[in-house]
């Protein structure tokens, strides 16, 4: 694998509401459009404005529209919001699927976590669907799931297995009034109508004092077979461990044993190539933020040697080891460098994204496109 371009998405000079550019998202349209969103707020951590934004480059990132927020997410029951996270899906042809987190903004003197009882404030999902690639979207329609009434962020963008069902996946969190111990739970949902409706919801991970942050599923060729790696914090020795992994062989409903990835760091979305090549992405914060790209032939239980694709020597170290997990929250809000992704451009090329800058509040979208082989 090699590097062979790099590129950002521009913001609005002069904008303090795009000063802070974090949790990307790029979905590439079957037309070749690159539909991206992210979150752009003054500041990284708690402030009064913050919104989920969206863009596009019709040339392969050399050019994009404006940032915008493409739609504005209702109350609930009278209590205001706002979008505070989107992902998308290509329904194929021009079709669209939007998911966007919803937060309670009725107070935003709050902060979004609170360490006192382990919560957050209510946050729900929204759907919005495009017919034109982006450019209009339907009536946000709050996701109705199952059984569940907690806080539910999004950990990443929705997929669809080989028979055609949309996978939803997300975090259970505890309600701003349950006092009862925190039990952190990574869980999917599903859709067989386009998102229309969801169903069946799954806990993929539910262990005391074990925090398996940030899940990020790949949906591997089979149309069946999910690979899920984990940022994992262990609540009792209070220490971050290597990446886990976890994997299902009938689309989500059941689980399979976690195993230790042998890596440190943080996990971000993989690509499945088609032909048992696996390939990963992930950062370590441990000296200076470096994000790494490597190829696995096992799903995910060996890797070979990793292609860098992010490296800043001039930056701290940003990730303590040993540490707490309220502790984690406050460290996770001066992160600088985050959230990576891949994404499969072509059978030759793959996209990894990113935010990162000098400092935790002025940070912008970056992206490499990576040769897999020498062609």
């Amino acid at each position: 694998m090699k590097i062979i371009d790099k590129g950002k998405i521009p913001t609005p000079d002069h904008d303090k509401n795009f000063r802070s550019n974090t949790f990307p998202c790029i979905e590439i349209l079957p037309s070749g459009r690159w539909l991206a969103a992210f979150k752009a707020a003054e500041i990284k951590g708690d402030c009064a404005f913050q919104h989920a934004v969206m863009t596009w480059s019709d040339d392969e990132g050399k050019t994009w529209i404006t940032p915008y927020e493409p739609v504005k997410l209702p109350d609930i029951n009278g209590t205001p919001g706002l979008s505070r996270i989107m992902y998308f899906l290509s329904l194929g042809g021009s079709r669209v699927l939007m998911l966007a987190n919803w937060m309670d903004a009725s107070d935003m003197s709050l902060p979004y976590y609170n360490p006192d009882q382990e919560n957050l404030k209510d946050t729900r999902i929204f759907t919005s669907i495009s017919e034109d690639e982006g450019e209009t979207w339907s009536s946000p329609q709050l996701m109705n799931i199952p059984g569940i009434t907690d806080p539910v962020p999004l950990t990443g963008a929705p997929f669809r297995l080989g028979n055609g069902i949309i996978v939803c996946q997300f975090e259970i969190n505890k309600s701003e009034n349950d006092t009862s111990p925190w039990v952190h739970r990574s869980a999917m949902v599903f859709s067989d109508d386009d998102g229309k409706t969801w169903n069946d919801p799954v806990v993929v991970t539910e262990v005391p004092d074990m925090y398996y942050w940030d899940q990020r599923p790949v949906i591997l060729q089979d149309g069946r077979t999910i690979v899920d790696f984990f940022w994992t914090l262990d609540g009792k020795k209070q220490e971050y461990i290597n990446i886990h992994g976890r994997e299902s062989t009938d689309g989500g409903k059941t689980w399979g044993e976690l195993w230790d990835t042998g890596i440190y760091g943080q996990p971000g979305p993989s690509v499945d190539l088609g032909d048992g090549r696996l390939v990963t992405i992930s950062i370590d914060r441990t000296v200076h933020p470096v994000i790494t790209v490597r190829i696995s032939y096992d799903r995910g239980r060996t890797f070979d040697e990793p292609l860098v694709v992010f490296e800043k020597n001039n930056l701290n170290r940003q990730d303590s080891r040993q540490i707490s997990m309220n502790d984690a929250w406050d460290e996770m809000a001066a992160f600088s460098v985050g959230h990576p992704a891949l994404e499969k451009i072509n059978d030759n090329e793959l996209l990894a994204y990113y935010y990162a800058g000098d400092h935790t509040d002025e940070t912008s979208i970056e992206f490499v496109r990576i040769q897999i082989r020498e062609t």
